[in-house]
């Protein structure tokens, strides 16, 4: 094993054993026998609120240049290189009893700002990529346009931003314009169709080619994902059940999509990453709880680039985790 040591507090791990040391399990017998394969885990910062450090990262997103934007329970977001240098920080001007409020969601926008959501101060803010508070949009309540415990983000090349919510019988996915206008309101809470208990992770779904599809969204508390028209709302299915098992799900919090459509969950309470067709049908997966690299302590946030490299914040270990195949 080979260590590389920087004073951003970046360390690589080659050969973190996909099947074996991150607990992996394969494809199911009708695929085609694959060779094992052996990622690099590259780990990016430790406890603690200075340069290159996290408190519980909860959420990510990567942006087409390659810059890494990490939301954690501070408040702030801290940018990064795609290799794992720190670059800058900011922090929320937002503050409820005097204290910041970790964000859960963040994405980049068609022109490329940020936008992430302040969770319990009830709002969205948009950042330049810089840093620079641009505007904010929302206030509490339960009323069309308002949030709760506004949670996952997710923006479409059209410019539409999606927001889930939570908070029992208003638990909802809202549609906006970038400028803050709301569109539309899909309100739902219980386990049928288009019903959620905490709605949380949002991302677009894409076909082999790369074009936008459906809207994904991690029903976290009924252990699954569900799959709407993003136009419309209207339900069009979910994956995973309840369980530990390949496919199964326990406590998804985010959502990725690669570029040629493969859907990335990860799992809070599995402390794993799971991976899908672009249909729906288990892949693969690794991850188990633990420590050491590959391993994942309650993890809420994940990301994939350009290269189909995929970053996990992998929460209660205060750090990110790169994973490249």
């Amino acid at each position: 094993m080979k260590r590389f040591f920087s004073a951003r507090k970046v360390r690589l791990y080659s050969g973190v054993l996909f099947a074996v040391v991150a607990g992996c399990t394969r494809a199911p017998q009708t695929q085609k026998p694959v060779a094992p394969v052996v990622p690099i885990a590259r780990v990016w910062g430790e406890r603690g609120a200075g340069a290159g450090e996290f408190t519980e990262p909860r959420a990510l997103t990567v942006a087409p240049d390659g810059f890494v934007f990490v939301a954690d329970t501070t408040g702030r977001i801290i940018k990064w290189t795609r290799d794992g240098k720190y670059v800058s920080s900011w922090r929320s001007p937002k503050l409820r009893y005097n204290q910041p409020e970790g964000p859960e969601g963040i994405t980049v926008l068609h022109n490329g700002n940020l936008a992430f959501t302040n969770t319990h101060d009830s709002k969205v803010l948009i950042y330049t990529p810089g840093g620079k508070l641009i505007r904010s949009f929302g206030t509490y309540g339960t009323r069309p346009g308002q949030f709760l415990l506004v949670t996952g983000i997710v923006s479409d090349s059209d410019g539409f931003i999606y927001c889930a919510d939570y908070g029992g019988a208003f638990d909802r996915i809202s549609k906006w314009t970038q400028n803050g206008k709301l569109v539309a309101t899909w309100t739902g809470h219980g386990e049928g169709p288009r019903q959620f208990r905490r709605p949380c992770g949002l991302a677009i779904a894409r076909d082999a080619q790369g074009r936008e599809g459906d809207l994904l969204v991690t029903d976290t508390n009924n252990h699954r994902l569900q799959r709407l028209d993003r136009k419309t709302g209207k339900f069009k299915g979910t994956i995973g059940t309840m369980g530990r098992g390949n496919g199964q799900l326990i406590y998804p919090f985010g959502v990725a999509v690669d570029k040629t459509g493969q859907i990335y969950v990860v799992e809070f309470g599995n402390h794993r990453v799971q991976k899908f067709s672009r249909e729906g049908q288990w892949l693969a997966s690794w991850g188990s709880a633990g420590r050491t690299p590959g391993k994942l302590a309650n993890p809420r946030g994940i990301a994939v680039d350009r290269d189909q490299n995929v970053y996990i914040a992998d929460t209660l270990n205060h750090r990110v985790q790169k994973f490249h195949f």
